[in-house]
């Protein structure tokens, strides 16, 4: 269902402004060892390239920074995602006001995950387990969906429509996909000896936001921060690669 009961649509919107609207409407009621010196990246004269300075994504030709930040994360497995987005709604007379405030608390891949989110006064708790649903509300997400069962919670094999409308916050693929596509992004070369880069989101007189990235080994993010008009997140990222045990979910919302 989408915010105006039409066509759902995300697949035509781009961009920051995507990634903070998504949620339809009705919602409203540590250290590592450092890993091997990279080769060069894809394209990238290796005599200019020095692996002991990180991965090069600074050489990237803007336009392949997305992609070569998304083949990352989708080869990066399961992670720790949460934060929070805040939403800024326009008044009558023009002023900017506060809106909904979405909580996320993520772990997992897409198809294999548990999460709490969100969004104004609604609660959910998901569990999405290679073919299997759990989603349990407090009785304002109950009350938007019409579904009175889902304060008890709900177990169902396939898809929970739910779930959907939570998206992008139930793949961080999707969701940092919706945040760089299409979206000018630039990288300035590191200095010193820090371990992250910093991926800016949007032309150099009106940054949008700012991706915080690994410099050495693949750029899997870390965080996350955006400031629109239509809103502002703050989102972490850890764990990548990390296998999430989803049973005690399961247990919890007495799906086993």
């Amino acid at each position: 269902m989408s915010p105006t009961g039409g066509a759902p649509g995300p697949a035509r919107r781009r961009g920051i402004r995507a990634a903070l609207l998504l949620v339809p409407a009705l919602l409203l009621a540590g250290c590592s060892a450092a890993p091997p010196l990279p080769t060069a990246p894809p394209g990238i004269d290796v005599e200019s390239f020095d692996g002991s300075s990180g991965n090069g994504l600074w050489l990237v030709p803007p336009a392949e920074l997305s992609a070569r930040i998304l083949d990352a994360v989708r080869a990066g497995g399961p992670v720790a995602m949460s934060g929070t987005v805040h939403e800024f709604v326009p008044s009558e007379e023009g002023e900017l006001l506060p809106g909904r405030t979405i909580t996320v608390d993520y772990a997992g891949r897409a198809g294999a995950f548990r999460a709490e989110l969100g969004a104004g006064g609604v609660r959910t708790t998901l569990l999405v387990d290679e073919g299997r649903t759990a989603v349990r509300g407090n009785p304002a997400f109950a009350d938007a969906n019409a579904r009175p069962e889902l304060v008890e919670g709900v177990c169902t094999v396939g898809d929970d429509p739910a779930v959907a409308q939570w998206a992008p916050f139930t793949d961080p693929e999707a969701l940092l996909g919706a945040v760089l596509t299409g979206a000018e992004l630039s990288v300035a070369a590191p200095s010193g000896d820090g371990e992250t880069l910093a991926v800016q989101i949007g032309a150099s007189d009106s940054r949008a936001g700012v991706l915080i990235v690994e410099r050495y080994g693949p750029p899997l993010p870390r965080s996350l921060s955006l400031a629109e008009t239509d809103g502002d997140a703050e989102l972490g990222f850890a764990d990548w690669g990390a296998e999430v045990e989803l049973g005690a979910t399961a247990a919890e919302l007495g799906c086993e």
